[in-house]
């Protein structure tokens, strides 16, 4: 694990998986998948992540996945994660690890919750926030989505 880069971002992006693709054009407004528009927003979700942003590299030093948590208000942070397909397949345990200890060092700063959210059709990102990060579901907005895509999000309080 090593601090995200714009670079990491701008590779990622590229190799971004189809539901992280579908998931971003769903909650960003836009008509369909734009790189441009992909790169700008996960840059400035690195930058107001600051030190609580990461990226985890492949066996070929190439970016496997790049994540962070954002301010949302005082002391919840806001989940946000791009990754290749490759990356996951290779590198899910080093993943969960580092997302783990990430969420750990939060909590350390005086966070008293954390979130995320996915379309869900995204199941195994969903299982994997409930079964290895410990979030619980909290609901699901219908029709939030552009497209009328169903949201649900997520939440692990401090001391779960």
């Amino acid at each position: 694990m090593i601090p995200c880069r714009p670079e990491h971002i701008v590779y990622l992006v590229k190799k971004m998986r189809e539901d992280e693709r579908a998931q971003f054009i769903a909650l960003s407004g836009l008509e369909q998948f734009d790189e441009d528009a992909a790169v700008r927003w996960f840059i400035e979700a690195a930058h107001l992540s600051g030190v609580y942003a990461v990226t985890v590299l492949q066996d070929d030093d190439l970016p496997a996945a790049a994540g962070g948590f954002q301010p949302a208000g005082p002391g919840v942070w806001q989940a946000w994660m791009l990754g290749s397909e490759q990356g996951w397949s290779e590198q899910w345990r080093s993943l969960t690890k580092g997302t783990r200890w990430l969420m750990d060092r939060i909590f350390e700063s005086g966070a008293h919750r954390l979130q995320t959210s996915a379309i869900t059709s995204r199941e195994h990102a969903i299982e994997w926030f409930e079964r290895s990060l410990g979030f619980k579901a909290e609901g699901v907005w219908r029709h939030y989505g552009i497209r009328g895509e169903d949201v649900a999000h997520f939440s692990r309080l401090r001391g779960e």
